[in-house]
């Protein structure tokens, strides 16, 4: 991969395909449509990512990668349903991600910042997604 992007994380690191990466400014993080699927910090047996949740309605996918200071949440565009059975399925997340994830879809890499504010977020499971680690 010439152009990539790495997260690291605590348990090596995620690659991105650079030339799928997207700025929040260019894709804003809208509100979210029903219904939502989360698998919590405590579904996960990773060294790489701490938590996913995916929106059924906009096919977007949420991952947060376990790392040392800020947290990393990346949003993945057009995932379809059988790629987000295939990460709740996996043995290895990170490698999921890795191989499935990382370098075929669109995404960008969002802080609390780009989310509307709390009190705009229609779902508590976003809403707790991206406030409660």
């Amino acid at each position: 991969m010439s152009d990539t992007h790495v997260v690291e994380t605590r348990g090596g690191e995620i690659r991105h395909a650079g030339d799928l990466q997207r700025f929040p400014s260019e894709t804003p993080v809208p509100d979210s449509r029903d219904p939502l699927d989360t698998m919590p910090t405590g579904t996960f047996d990773s060294s790489n990512v701490h938590s996913a949740l995916y929106d059924y309605g906009e096919r977007r996918l949420f991952l947060r990668f376990l790392r040392d200071g800020p947290d990393a949440i990346y949003a993945y565009e057009d995932v379809p349903v059988g790629t987000w059975d295939g990460l709740k399925a996996a043995p290895s997340k990170g490698s999921y991600v890795n191989s499935q994830i990382a370098t075929a879809y669109e995404y960008s890499k969002a802080g609390r910042g780009d989310f509307p504010q709390r009190g705009a977020i229609g779902n508590d499971l976003l809403r707790r997604f991206v406030y409660d680690p």
